[in-house]
C-alpha cells in the first residue's frame, strides 16, 4: 500500500483538516466530525448528508452555496454515528427547519434516522429523504432494497438550490423526493479499493475482468465478467447495455431530456471518463433522449478504484431551474456571476442596517459560542460514584457500575471471535462494539453515576457514537432505554433487572422500526433472538420469587438457548438479513455475542467481591 497519510487512524480527521484550510468558509467540528459551513443562515433550510468517508469528494465537498450546510463524517466506509448527526443536526438548526439527505444503506439509514428521532425530541423540525438510484443491485445478495450512490449528488444539488431560493422544508423535501424519484445510476468497476486501515485491496479481480453493477463500497453487483476488446469498440458497447437499463428502469421516452453524470470512482483518468461520456451521449441519442447538461468527473469516488458509474436524472423545466441554479462548493462550481451579485446584495443589505443603527449583529454568534463553551465544560466534568459495591439481593449503584464495566472487558477480549462468529454479516461485528466498549472505559470517568439509570444513559452517549456501524443505534438504544427506565434507582432487584432487559429489547425494536419499518422479533436471527428470551426468563423468575441469582442464571441461559436456535432460522432481518437461506447453519452473531455477554456477567455477578 502506497499512499500519502500519517497514520489509518488519523486518516479522515487529517483529510477533513485539509479541506476547511483549503476553503476558508467552511469549518472542521473535529469532536463530532463534521465539515460545515461557518456561518449557517438561520433564513434557509439546512440541508445535512454524509457517510462513510472513502467517496471523497463526496460528502464534504459539496457543503457550500447552493448545496449542503454539513456533511457528517464516518471512517472510511463506516456510517457516521447517530451521536455524530445528531450535533450536526442541533449545530445546523434554523427556524425553517432541517432536511436530512440520507444514503440508502442499513448503517446510514439507522444511525440518520435515530438522530433525527432525538432532535425532533428536543424540538427541533428537521425530516429526511432517502436516495435509492443504484440499479445494479438487481440479483445481488448483499444489499436491501437499492443503494443510494452517484445520484445522491444531484439530489444535493436540487435541494440546495430550494433552499437557497427560501422554501420552506415541505417544499425543499418534495424537490429532494422529485429528483430521487426521476434519478438512476449503474456502475462498474475493473479493480478494487485499498482501505487505509486494510492495507490491501478488498477483493481480488483478474487483469482481464471486469466487475458488472459494483456499488461505491467495491460490493458485489450483478456478475463479474471478462472485458473484449477485440470489437474495437469496448467502451460503446458498454455505454449502450447500460443505457439500455437504465432507460427501461426509469421509463424514459424519445425526446425526454436528462442530466448526464458520468462519475469516477477515483482511480479512472479523466480522459477515459470523457470516452465514457461520448458513448454514453451517443447511446442516448440513439435512444432519441436529449442531454440537457452533462457533468464528469470525480463526485461519488471509492478511495481508488478504477471503474465509474452513469446517472441520467430525467428533467422537466422545474428541475431545470434547481439544476441551473448557481453553486458554489469546493467540487462543483458554476453560475459564479450571480453568486458574485448575490454577495453584492448582500453586503449592501449590512451597509443598509449599519445605517439604521443595528448594532448587535453578532449577538447569535456571541450567544452560540457561549453555548458551546458549556457543552465542552460539560464533556470534560470528572463524576465519581458514590458508595461502596454490594450485591446481595439487590446491586447498588457502585457495584453496577463494575458489572458494565466487566462487560466491556468481555466485549473487548472477544472482539476477534465476536468477527469470526459474523459470518453471514460483515465479519465486523467484534470490531464495531468493541470500539465503542474501548471508548466507553477510556471516557469512564465522564459518565455521570448518580444513579443506575443515569449511568446507562450517559453510557448509551459514548455507545451510540462510537459502535460502529448498524450497531450504534441498536446499542445505544438498548442502555438509553433500559437506563431510562431505571432512573433515580441506586439499587436494583432482579424485578428491576427484568424490567432493564424488557425496556433495553424495546429499545432495539423501537430502533429498527425507526429504520425499516419493521422491529426485530424472536425468529428474524438478530441479538433479539437471545435478548428477548433472557428478558422473558427473568420477567418470569421475578414473579415467581426466585433468589437473584437463580433468576440471573436463568435469564443467561434463555439467552444462550435463544442464539444457539438461530443456527436454524432463516435470517429476515440484521446482519445476515441479505442472505436469506444462505444463513442456515450459522448462529446470529449478535445473539452469540449476548449469549457470551450474559453468562460471563452471571458469573461475574455470582462471584462477586467489592
Amino acid at each position: 500500500m502506497k499512499k500519502i497519510m500519517n497514520t489509518p487512524e488519523t486518516f479522515v480527521y487529517d483529510m477533513c483538516h485539509g479541506l476547511a484550510m483549503a476553503h476558508p468558509d467552511l469549518e472542521f467540528v473535529e469532536k463530532f466530525k463534521i465539515v460545515k459551513k461557518k456561518e449557517i443562515d438561520d433564513e434557509k433550510v439546512s440541508l445535512i448528508s454524509g457517510g462513510g468517508s472513502g467517496h471523497e469528494p463526496a460528502h464534504a465537498g459539496f457543503v457550500g452555496k447552493g448545496m449542503l450546510d454539513a456533511a457528517v463524517c464516518g471512517d472510511v466506509f463506516a456510517s457516521p454515528s447517530q451521536v455524530q448527526v445528531y450535533n450536526a443536526i442541533k449545530k445546523c438548526a434554523t427556524d425553517k427547519g432541517v432536511l436530512l439527505i440520507i444514503k440508502n444503506y442499513s448503517g446510514d439509514c439507522m444511525n440518520f434516522n435515530n438522530a433525527m428521532s432525538d432532535a425532533i425530541d428536543d424540538g427541533v423540525k428537521v425530516d429526511a429523504v432517502y436516495v435509492n438510484d443504484d440499479i445494479a443491485v438487481k440479483d445481488s445478495l448483499y444489499t436491501v432494497g437499492r443503494r443510494g450512490v452517484a445520484g445522491t449528488v444531484l439530489v444535493h444539488k436540487c435541494a440546495g438550490a430550494a433552499a437557497e431560493m427560501g422554501k420552506e422544508l415541505e417544499e425543499v423535501k418534495a424537490v429532494a423526493n422529485k429528483v430521487i424519484a426521476n434519478v438512476r445510476s449503474f456502475g462498474f468497476a475493473f479493480t478494487s479499493c485499498t482501505v487505509p486501515a486494510a492495507g490491501h485491496p478488498t477483493f481480488e479481480i483478474g487483469d482481464d475482468e471486469m466487475e458488472f453493477g459494483v456499488g461505491i463500497h467495491g460490493e458485489p453487483g450483478r456478475f463479474r465478467e471478462k472485458i473484449d476488446y477485440s470489437s474495437g469498440k469496448f467502451s460503446d458497447n458498454l455505454a449502450e447495455r447500460i443505457v439500455k437499463d437504465l432507460t427501461e428502469d426509469l421509463g424514459l421516452k424519445k425526446d425526454e431530456e436528462v442530466v448526464l453524470l458520468i462519475n469516477g470512482f477515483g482511480g479512472t483518468p479523466l480522459q477515459e471518463l470523457y470516452i465514457l461520456n461520448k458513448s454514453t451521449t451517443e447511446a442516448l441519442d440513439k435512444e432519441g433522449v436529449k442531454v440537457y447538461r452533462t457533468i464528469v468527473g470525480n463526485f461519488m469516488t471509492s478511495i481508488d478504484m478504477a471503474g465509474a458509474s452513469i446517472t441520467v436524472l430525467r428533467v422537466d423545466e422545474d428541475l431545470k431551474k434547481y439544476i441551473d441554479y448557481p453553486v458554489n462548493t469546493p467540487a462543483l462550481t458554476w453560475g459564479g456571476a450571480m453568486n458574485e451579485q448575490a454577495e453584492a446584495a448582500v453586503e449592501a443589505m449590512n451597509a443598509i442596517a449599519k445605517a439604521l443603527g443595528v448594532t448587535n449583529v453578532a449577538a447569535p454568534a456571541a450567544k452560540k459560542a457561549k453555548k458551546a463553551a458549556a457543552e465542552e465544560e460539560d464533556a470534560n466534568a470528572v463524576y465519581e460514584v458514590e458508595g461502596t459495591p454490594a450485591i446481595g439481593e439487590t446491586i447498588n449503584t457502585a457495584a453496577f457500575v463494575k458489572v458494565v464495566d466487566k462487560m466491556a472487558d468481555v466485549i473487548i477480549e472477544n472482539e476477534v471471535p465476536f468477527c469470526e462468529a459474523d459470518k453471514m454479516g460483515d465479519g465486523d461485528f467484534g470490531m464495531s462494539i468493541a470500539k465503542g466498549f474501548r471508548q466507553l472505559k477510556a471516557d469512564w470517568a465522564t459518565r455521570k453515576k448518580g444513579d443506575i439509570g443515569e449511568f446507562l444513559v450517559s453510557c448509551s452517549e459514548i455507545i451510540k457514537e462510537y459502535c460502529g456501524g448498524a450497531s450504534g443505534p441498536i446499542w445505544g438504544s438498548a442502555f438509553k432505554y433500559a437506563g431510562k427506565a431505571m432512573l433515580g434507582k441506586k439499587e436494583v432487584n432482579l424485578t428491576d433487572i427484568a424490567f432493564l432487559f424488557t425496556e433495553a429489547n424495546r429499545g432495539v425494536y423501537e430502533t429498527g422500526k425507526k429504520s425499516f419499518g419493521k422491529g426485530a422479533e424472536i425468529g428474524d436471527k438478530t441479538l433479539v433472538d437471545a435478548l428477548k428470551p433472557c428478558a422473558m426468563a427473568l420477567t418470569k423468575a421475578a414473579e415467581e420469587g426466585k433468589k437473584l441469582q437463580e433468576g440471573l442464571d436463568l435469564g443467561a441461559k434463555a439467552a444462550h438457548d435463544g442464539a444457539e436456535a438461530t443456527k436454524t432460522h432463516v435470517a429476515t432481518l440484521g446482519r445476515a438479513g441479505t442472505v436469506g437461506e444462505r444463513s442456515i447453519g450459522y448462529p446470529d452473531a449478535g445473539a452469540h455475542g449476548l449469549d457470551v455477554i450474559f453468562n460471563e456477567l452471571a458469573k461475574y455477578i455470582k462471584n462477586f467481591k467489592a
